[in-house]
């Protein structure tokens, strides 16, 4: 009778065990936060953005009782190679890049596909937003155009330029700086230019000749946005190819800073975000993405980072909407292009431009 006695109570407590495993625990069924507390989460980015990637991350500090590490390494090239560096024992749970150098990390094998039970907002997002496979969403983005500084053009009688095609004319000439082919914006341009000019991405054969018959005519060749800022300030350069969100910056060093849609489209650099394989804080990382892309943390981007939100239902400040992308229609006319077929074309590229063009 006893050992009955004792067989039931077995049974009763180990009923009560698999209950407990199997639903998570009271906590979890309730909807309460998981809490990580003490936890790190490296977030690998720029580091201009640095400051404003933690006024942010706040609340999702506050809300987790973790502490954001931000891992402010340079430029998206020398992001990725420090991504690949550590494949095997990454020190970076969260990675932040253009979507061009993300498609590298994906195509090396550096990220993990994004869990949609955690990651839910997704939907809310522009459709360009959003990794057909699976990978790191856009969580901001900002436009390449014409920039120049009217003061300087005026003071030469030169009207503005309208295409990426006429900064290469000679009457510009010694007031250019434009994206080297290594950058972001490089390949980008590259490819606008050669499909206005009847080519394609598979043919950029009349841009890349164009480049090479003009060189002498380009002030240089940047691979850093302080080469631009630089440039302008000491007057060396007053036209460039450049990103929306340095505009304030440089009209803020007493420059007359004007935007131009080129002809050829504005194209715009997405920045994504991304968890990074075999990381120290999987689960964090994934609520991380989460946060960023949410419509509440997404209406305090603009203000924030300045940079344009990818939410469509996120608000932004009139005052920002001068020069940032906001909105449907604004989204829309940006130029997207093949981040694959270019991470693939990118090497040759490379090879052609520095040895023909920038030399």
């Amino acid at each position: 009778m006893k050992m009955k006695k004792l067989i039931a109570l077995l049974l009763v407590l180990m009923m009560g065990f698999s209950l407990a495993g199997c639903g998570g625990g009271e906590a979890e069924q309730q909807g309460e936060e998981v809490s990580y507390e003490g936890a790190e989460l490296v977030v690998a980015t720029w580091g201009w953005a640095e400051a404003g990637l933690m006024e942010l991350s706040q609340d999702f500090m506050d809300q987790y009782g973790c502490t954001i590490i931000v891992d402010p390494t340079s430029g998206n090239g020398d992001r990725l190679n420090k991504l690949m560096a550590e494949k095997d024992a990454p020190t970076a749970d969260v990675a932040l890049l253009t979507k061009s150098f993300a498609e590298i990390g994906i195509q090396e094998g550096l990220f993990e596909q994004i869990d949609t039970s955690v990651v839910t907002s997704l939907d809310g997002l522009y459709d360009f937003a959003v990794n057909a496979d699976g990978y790191g969403p856009v969580y901001s983005t900002c436009r390449y155009g014409i920039m120049y500084d009217a003061a300087a053009l005026e003071a030469k009688g030169l009207e503005a330029p309208t295409s990426y095609q006429d900064l290469f004319d000679d009457k510009y000439a010694g007031m250019v700086i434009l994206p080297d082919m290594t950058s972001t914006a490089g390949p980008y341009m590259l490819v606008a230019m050669a499909e206005a000019m009847g080519g394609s991405q598979e043919d950029v054969s009349a841009a890349m000749s164009l480049m090479q018959e003009k060189k002498d005519n380009i002030v240089g060749y940047y691979s850093a946005s302080s080469d631009v800022v630089n440039a302008f300030t000491t007057g060396e350069a007053s036209i460039t190819v450049f990103m929306d969100i340095n505009m304030p910056g440089l009209i803020d060093a007493g420059l007359d800073m004007k935007w131009v849609d080129a002809a050829e489209g504005s194209f715009a650099a997405p920045a994504t975000v991304n968890v990074v394989k075999n990381c120290n804080n999987p689960e964090l990382a994934q609520l991380f993405v989460e946060y960023l892309i949410s419509e509440s943390t997404q209406n305090r981007i603009a203000a924030t980072m300045n940079e344009a939100p990818v939410h469509a239902n996120a608000t932004m400040d009139e005052a920002l909407q001068v020069y940032l992308a906001y909105g449907e229609e604004a989204m829309n006319a940006l130029k997207e292009f093949d981040e694959a077929y270019i991470t693939n074309a990118k090497a040759e590229w490379i090879d052609t431009f520095q040895r023909t063009v920038n030399i």
